[in-house]
């Protein structure tokens, strides 16, 4: 939840003093947003004008609630400060995050959150990466400490850093922590397909000429349905 909250919540303090929980996420996260929304109460409505669904809570014990549950997990460097603020209201210490380890939950939150799984060509093979993006370094750097990977600035849309795996070795460290924590996100089901991906990668199915090349493109159609 708290990796969730650092890459899509915002955790504020009102004018009059009031505290409250918004997370936006795209239609298809639907599901995700009712399962927070068990565990805590609070509300769900459609943005207007936006293809995304907003959850809201503001009840004083809900939040109460909320902030035991995700104190000392939060560490995005604008939400720990908002957690500040929400704690000092509510009069509950501040726990500063706990260090990550390969077994962490947050990981899994986070991606859910900012995470993406693709395939794309590149010179004539598929390329499967896995890669996490926010707009301070600090708030990724941790993937590359625990799994590996690379990072780089990426100056597009207002500059973003970006970590990403993509060799098999580190593909398959990322899928081992996947069966072994909770995403919930409707993208992070393609690690369920990335088992397949490399079995027909080895059958050099992607080839046009390939007899199995019929196997890979209904592979394809399946990836692609659960979109980013």
């Amino acid at each position: 939840l708290a990796g969730i909250i650092d890459g899509d919540g915002s955790i504020q303090v009102s004018k009059k003093g009031y505290t409250s929980l918004e997370i936006t996420m795209g239609l298809e996260d639907l599901p995700l947003l009712r399962y927070i929304q068990h565990m805590l109460g609070g509300s769900i409505k459609m943005r207007a004008g936006a293809k995304a669904y907003r959850y809201r809570l503001h009840n004083h014990l809900g939040m109460i609630k909320l902030m035991n549950c995700i104190n000392g997990h939060i560490r995005h460097s604008t939400r720990l400060l908002q957690l500040h603020r929400v704690c000092q209201v509510l009069g509950i210490p501040v726990i500063l995050p706990i260090p990550l380890d390969a077994q962490s939950n947050w990981f899994a939150g986070f991606f859910d959150a900012d995470g993406t799984l693709s395939i794309a060509m590149k010179h004539g093979l598929p390329q499967l990466s896995i890669r996490v993006t926010n707009k301070l370094l600090q708030d990724v750097e941790s993937y590359k400490v625990i799994f590996g990977g690379s990072l780089y600035f990426d100056s597009s849309q207002n500059g973003y850093y970006q970590w990403s795996v993509q060799s098999r070795k580190d593909v398959i460290m990322m899928l081992d922590y996947f069966k072994s924590n909770t995403f919930r996100s409707h993208k992070s089901r393609r690690f369920f397909l990335i088992e397949e991906y490399y079995s027909l990668y080895d059958l050099k199915a992607f080839k046009p000429d390939s007899l199995h090349h019929k196997v890979w493109l209904a592979f394809l159609d399946k990836w692609n349905k659960l979109m980013i």
